[in-house]
């Protein structure tokens, strides 16, 4: 007996190139839809860490600004704490906790500024506070993709204020400064403003060690707000917790 034999017909043959072809075509989009978010959400998350980091850097030199003046290049003694600062540097100002983990012949403070150059905020700071006439400063950045940025300041009268000090005459040769000359005065609170090109504006709002959270009325038994703004609105003592760059 002859055996049949049984194939694919020139039809089914076509049928099921085009059903390989349909189920090839939905993968590879599936493919690409999957890598590109990757790639976005990898873009983002990069963009976060950078924004996070600088956030870490901000928060600790400002947390730990303390009133310690200084001398420049040319022997003029600097406030603790001075914005505008020169060479247009938004801020400079004296800072503790530098660490020294090699036991170097320094001090555990160290003299920061920070400016915009360009479309990148930079951090200067500087080996000894006291300068020598040719001290040059270390420079980092900071954050990139930065449009701007303020500081604004908390004074003693509760309001807040675009420079510091105020009213402030330098004395170029006092070899002691005492704190009644306002040279070693530091605010109750600092707030920057950044200007970012994609996360728009990032608000942050620093307590230092002048910082009072509230002030207690006599006449009404009660607790009440520490601070005011330039036109008296009053600030949430919570808002003046450390939270790094927010607001955006």
């Amino acid at each position: 007996m002859k055996a049949s034999s049984q194939g694919f017909t020139l039809l089914e043959l076509m049928v099921a190139i085009a059903i390989f072809g349909i189920i090839s075509t939905a993968a590879y989009k599936l493919f690409i839809s999957v890598t590109g978010a990757r790639e976005v959400t990898q873009s983002v998350l990069s963009e976060l860490d950078k924004v996070q980091r600088a956030e870490v850097i901000l928060e600790k030199d400002l947390m730990q600004i303390v009133g310690r003046p200084v001398r420049d290049n040319a022997g003029i003694i600097q406030p603790a704490l001075k914005s505008p600062a020169v060479n247009g540097a938004l801020i400079e100002f004296t800072r503790m906790g530098w660490d020294n983990p090699l036991q170097l012949t320094r001090s555990t403070l160290q003299r920061v500024a920070y400016s915009v150059e360009g479309s990148e905020l930079i951090r200067y700071y500087w080996s000894m506070l006291d300068r020598a006439p040719d001290a040059s400063p270390i420079r980092q950045k900071v954050l990139a993709d930065v449009k701007s940025a303020r500081f604004r300041f908390l004074d003693s009268n509760k309001r807040w204020v675009n420079q510091w000090p105020s009213n402030v005459q330098l004395p170029g040769a006092s070899p002691s400064p005492s704190p009644s000359n306002g040279l070693s005065q530091i605010p109750a609170a600092i707030e920057l403003t950044v200007i970012h090109e994609q996360k728009g504006s990032m608000i942050t709002l620093v307590p230092l060690s002048t910082y009072k959270p509230e002030v207690v009325n006599p006449e009404q038994g009660g607790a009440e707000p520490a601070f005011n703004d330039s036109q008296s609105s009053p600030v949430n003592p919570a808002q003046l917790t450390p939270g790094g760059l927010n607001g955006y």
